[in-house]
């Protein structure tokens, strides 16, 4: 039998904390041959990451291998010098890295960063010009008016893809990518998938894709282990794991997975809620909210070109597209976050896109329309605990002020989204990241607003948390007759949570209507692009892919 790249042997990965030893990775086992490609899958602290850490010994200080060995290419590199371990890195092993913006240097152009990893050995001109392949292969637009770049010029996704050139400058051997397209949109992250599996099969490359994303591992993976506090509860070949799952924690992340054919209650194992119905309204009633031609520039780039639509009171409306499409531009140009170049946008029939930006908090219509951003943790003020930030809005727009009858709001916004009373005295960092994204819903009710802005909620969830945030929201809206403008990338859960579905592109809407239909009988090519890029697995069809 031929030697495997990377056999792991019993690996035991441990962190010191002031209480004591945390065993991060308990006795995992695996491995891998040339060309193949393996998913690892599970929650966040199930030990995914930290499996890849040990392999390239870029474990955080506190943490240290405590037992079982690392064979790469039949070679003991468990204890391997730094030095050694330095020859690997890049040019055997490479990594790309969940957060790309803290990865990449910010003081030097992404150009120059390419450059680095290709390594010295050819005359600058030369290096600039792979630099440039590698940046195009990797779909970075127009790279040489890019090449001389920072990253905070750059949006996440591009910064993600200057990442991968960077890992696959040197052709290493292995290559394990550590949730290598979070922040992507759908046909972005195929095409940078499809081109990690085609660098896989044309260089012989193994690939361990570490991802949170049940449909990208199905679709992507030969092999799948499932991990579960820090060990290895499952693994098979992708078809029989997402068909027929064994281990009653694969079973768990298997249903919380989206499918096209899903309800949100199903998610959570429950049978599905009734249609919505809503009384008719008085003939002449305005609409909540109403866009008529709304543009946003900025400078020679418009972001959003000629938009209108109508919401109704209790009704969900998705926003969908590719990466800069409009989607956030239009949910920040609602939320009076940012000022429109033209248009209207119209609240309850109240002119409100009009007033500045800078000015609204004044308005009666504040406390009306609140967001929910895509990023929890960067969304909430570190130096306060999440009693703080729930009752932040309440200070400032609700008129309550210390006493009884403010933490009683509080607590009553923390009991309606599922957050335990004593987790109100923790902040940010104590929070795991669905705890964080129901501090996030609870400051955003807390005004009992009609309108709800959500601007991707659970892009950065593990399935099973992101299933019940969703029937979190989705008993909100039924309970409080909430009004959704829902923006995502993740097409399934749109079709899920919104009754009508707006897609965009360039600013544009290209499609509009019924989401069941739109879904089913799309008309426009580019929303037919859209569906065919999601990566799903659907265990009732008996499919994957």
């Amino acid at each position: 039998m031929s030697t495997p790249l990377l056999r792991i042997e019993d690996l035991h990965v441990g962190f010191s904390t002031r209480a004591g030893e945390v065993k991060a990775v308990r006795g995992v086992s695996l491995e891998i041959e040339p060309g193949a490609t393996l998913g690892i899958v599970g929650e966040s602290g199930s030990g995914k990451s930290v499996t890849a850490y040990a392999v390239t010994r870029l474990l955080d200080r506190a943490g240290r291998i405590t037992g079982g060995r690392i064979f790469f290419r039949g070679r003991d590199i468990t204890h391997a010098t730094g030095g050694d371990m330095q020859a690997l890195r890049g040019g055997a092993i490479s990594m790309v890295f969940q957060n790309p913006r803290a990865a990449l240097n910010p003081i030097r152009s992404i150009g120059r960063q390419v450059m680095d990893a290709l390594g010295a050995g050819s005359g600058a001109g030369s290096l600039r010009d792979q630099a440039l392949a590698l940046l195009h292969a990797v779909l970075i637009r127009d790279p040489e008016q890019r090449f001389d770049a920072y990253p905070h010029e750059m949006s996440g996704g591009m910064c993600q893809r200057v990442m991968i050139a960077m890992a696959i400058a040197r052709a290493p051997a292995l290559l394990i990518a550590d949730e290598p397209t979070t922040g992507l949109d759908v046909t972005t992250q195929k095409t940078v998938m499809d081109l990690l599996a085609r660098l896989t099969a044309e260089r012989d490359m193994a690939l361990i894709l570490i991802t949170h994303d049940l449909g990208l591992a199905a679709q992507y993976c030969g092999q799948v282990a499932v991990m579960q506090d820090g060990e290895i509860v499952e693994r098979a070949d992708a078809v029989t794991l997402f068909q027929r799952p064994i281990h009653p924690y694969s079973r768990r992340l298997v249903a919380a997975s989206p499918t096209p054919r899903s309800t949100v209650a199903e998610l959570v194992g429950e049978a599905p809620a009734p249609p919505l119905t809503r009384a008719p309204e008085p003939a002449g009633t305005p609409p909540l909210l109403e866009v008529q031609g709304l543009v946003k520039r900025y400078g020679r780039v418009t972001a959003v070109d000629d938009v209108s639509f109508t919401l109704r009171p209790g009704e969900s409306l998705g926003l969908v597209g590719e990466s800069g499409s409009g989607k956030s531009t239009i949910s920040r140009l609602i939320c009076r976050l940012i000022d429109r170049s033209a248009g209207d946008v119209l609240f309850r029939g109240e002119d409100i896109g009009g007033l500045p930006a800078r000015d609204f908090h004044t308005s009666p219509f504040r406390r009306e329309i609140q967001i929910v951003f895509q990023d929890p943790h960067e969304s909430l003020n570190p130096r306060f605990s999440a009693f703080d930030s729930i009752a932040h809005p309440l200070r400032r727009l609700g008129g309550l002020k210390e006493g009884g009858a403010l933490r009683h709001c509080v607590e009553e916004c923390a009991h309606r989204v599922g957050l335990p009373p004593d987790l109100l005295s923790r902040f940010p960092h104590q929070l795991s990241g669905g705890q964080k994204a129901r501090v996030g819903i609870a400051r955003a009710i807390a005004l009992k607003p009609r309108l709800l802005v959500l601007d991707e909620p659970t892009a950065a969830l593990d399935v099973s948390v992101q299933a019940l945030i969703l029937k979190l929201l989705d008993d909100l809206r039924r309970q409080e007759d909430l009004a959704f403008l829902f923006v995502s990338h993740d097409l399934n859960v749109v079709r899920m949570m919104c009754e009508r579905t707006i897609v965009l592109r360039q600013g544009r809407i290209v499609e509009q209507g019924a989401s069941e239909a739109l879904f089913a009988n799309p008309k426009a090519a580019y929303t037919r692009e859209l569906l065919a890029a999601i990566p799903h697995f659907d265990p009732e069809a008996a499919l994957v892919g």
